[in-house]
């Protein structure tokens, strides 16, 4: 039988009979999957700190292997195999020491690196201490999130320091949100800044104060780079002729920044930064975890309307990130939830038929999909790379320039414009924060003068 994707005619639901099945090489991420294996090259979020509780380990999954994550008693982080290496006794119910964990079973005793420290019923001769570990993975606590390294030790990058990770100013409020589908469809949204013109603004109306022109269909363009993915969006609206761009960073695999959040674009400005840094961090093949930080400060949030304590877990201060609204809210006033949620828990990509507004979604796919193959052979993928400070330039935020219209074809000019500036930004990126603001500025007004 051939086989029919979508409905060719009116009325003919009846065509799209045969049942077609997700790309599990693509999607699955258990340990020897050939996604798995490019997830496990990477660090991910995989807890809050204010999940760990003093004495208590806690429970989690993450890509499909079931860990506990704790706290020892001399402050220290171990993410450690959930079951006891001996009778397999599960760790969540063990005692906290002074270093590392005891289970609870029969007294084994592990350190943070699965050094096993003591087997107490075993004769003082036993060399069980000496043979064998308990399976456990890197932690680094960093700024209120737990992230973790679950690949090949020989493998392991050093930890991703951006330098949105240090923005004067900034204050950083860890959150969690779950989402019951698959990692890469959420991850998705962060690449397609169509979605916000429709389900941010036409469908339902606005729903985020301060971006209300939004409502215009942008001009895009995309830049790859090392371990990533710089893209901008321009738009101009109304008789002020003022251009407003937007950049987003997408680092693989699975982490993106953009603009401001409650703020107000109505004159020039340069390299304002991001209000939101966020992983997806797969639970299995069917459950994700958001982890991010909403970034405080006001620079970039000058309506003031972000609250501290509606950020943490299972909750963050803007509309339609999380499954805690009633079905009438959902169905009402939808949001990114509820876009990437219903897409079933493993989206069917072949049920899919993509536009020119999926250029973003398109080359995020091919990307992943390239850097899967050489994992999966054995061979090199590049990464992320820290200039000559020690940090890894990111670009997420706003800028605003006056610019008159260059010609009738302005969304050509706008993608002059959106070329100018990002290669303005990467040039810039080394810098340090004051000095690189300065920079871009300059550097934007000899492009287009008097533009900020």
């Amino acid at each position: 039988m051939k086989e029919v994707r979508w409905a060719t005619r009116p009325y003919d639901g009846y065509a799209i009979r045969e049942t077609l099945q997700p790309d599990v090489d693509f999607l699955e991420v258990g340990p020897a999957t050939m996604t798995g294996e490019y997830l496990r090259r990477f660090w991910h979020p995989v807890a809050m700190s204010a999940q760990l509780d003093p004495g208590k380990p806690v429970a989690i999954t993450i890509l499909c292997e079931d860990l506990v994550v704790f706290r020892d008693l001399s402050g220290r982080v171990g993410v450690l195999h959930k079951h006891c290496a001996h009778r397999r006794a599960s760790l969540e119910f063990g005692r906290i020491e002074e270093h590392g964990i005891r289970c609870c079973y029969h007294g084994w005793h592990f350190d943070i690196d699965g050094t096993i420290l003591e087997t107490p019923g075993e004769p003082e001769d036993s060399q069980i201490r000496h043979r064998i570990c308990q399976g456990a993975y890197p932690a680094k606590e960093f700024k209120g999130l737990i992230f973790c390294y679950m690949g090949p030790p020989e493998e392991m990058p050093e930890f991703p320091h951006l330098d949105s990770m240090e923005i004067e100013g900034h204050e950083l409020i860890p959150y969690s949100i779950h989402s019951p589908n698959n990692w890469l469809q959420e991850t998705e949204n962060a690449i397609d800044p169509f979605h916000s013109v429709f389900l941010h603004g036409r469908i339902s109306g606005p729903q985020f104060p301060g971006l209300e022109h939004f409502l215009e269909l942008p001009v895009v363009k995309y830049r790859e780079r090392d371990g990533g993915i710089v893209y901008a969006h321009a738009r101009r609206s109304g008789s002020d002729n003022l251009v407003r761009l937007r950049f987003h960073d997408y680092l693989f695999p699975n982490l993106a920044q953009n603009g401001g959040m409650f703020q107000v674009m109505d004159s020039p400005k340069a390299f304002g930064r991001t209000s939101l840094t966020k992983w997806v961090t797969p639970i299995d093949d069917i459950n994700s975890r958001k982890f991010g930080w909403r970034h405080f400060n006001d620079a970039d949030e000058v309506l003031r309307q972000g609250s501290r304590k509606n950020v943490g877990w299972e909750k963050v201060d803007f509309y339609g990130q999380t499954a805690h609204r009633s079905y009438e809210e959902k169905q009402s006033n939808p949001g990114d939830w509820e876009a990437w949620s219903s897409q079933g828990a493993m989206n069917v990509h072949k049920r899919e038929y993509l536009g020119t507004t999926d250029e973003g979604v398109a080359l995020l796919r091919s990307r992943l999909r390239r850097d899967i193959r050489r994992v999966n052979q054995g061979k090199p993928i590049n990464r992320l790379t820290p200039s000559n400070n020690g940090l890894i330039s990111t670009y997420g935020g706003d800028t605003v320039l006056r610019l008159a219209k260059d010609s009738e074809n302005d969304p050509a000019f706008l993608g002059l414009v959106i070329d100018t500036v990002t290669d303005v930004h990467i040039k810039a990126g080394a810098l340090e924060a004051g000095e690189r603001a300065e920079i871009i500025q300059r550097e934007i007004n000899a492009k287009f003068p008097d533009a900020i």
